[in-house]
């Protein structure tokens, strides 16, 4: 599991974990965070959304405390099982 220093830190957003596609939540994040429209950006859809469905529906007990990371659009997403985000440069 990685840490994250706070100054690294783009954004935090929470995801709503009953959404049924929640995929679509991670590319309207980016699309906010540049000034674009959903459709420009690279498809996600294929890529975690199955992976976040996956952390949502069927989440493990709390105590394990279980994280997806992932990159998209230059971006590293960390999305804990309860639905908090951290968002990053990938770079970084």
């Amino acid at each position: 599991m990685s840490t994250t220093d706070n100054e690294d830190v783009i954004t935090r957003r929470t995801l709503d974990t009953d959404q049924e596609t929640p995929a679509t939540q991670v590319a309207e994040l980016v699309a906010e965070l540049e000034s674009r429209e959903v459709t420009d950006l690279a498809p996600i859809y294929y890529t975690v959304n199955e992976l976040l469905a996956d952390l949502f529906s069927s989440p493990p007990r709390t105590t394990a405390n279980a994280a997806l990371e992932f990159t998209y659009e230059g971006y590293q997403f960390r999305v804990r099982q309860d639905g908090t985000t951290t968002v990053t440069n990938a770079g970084v």
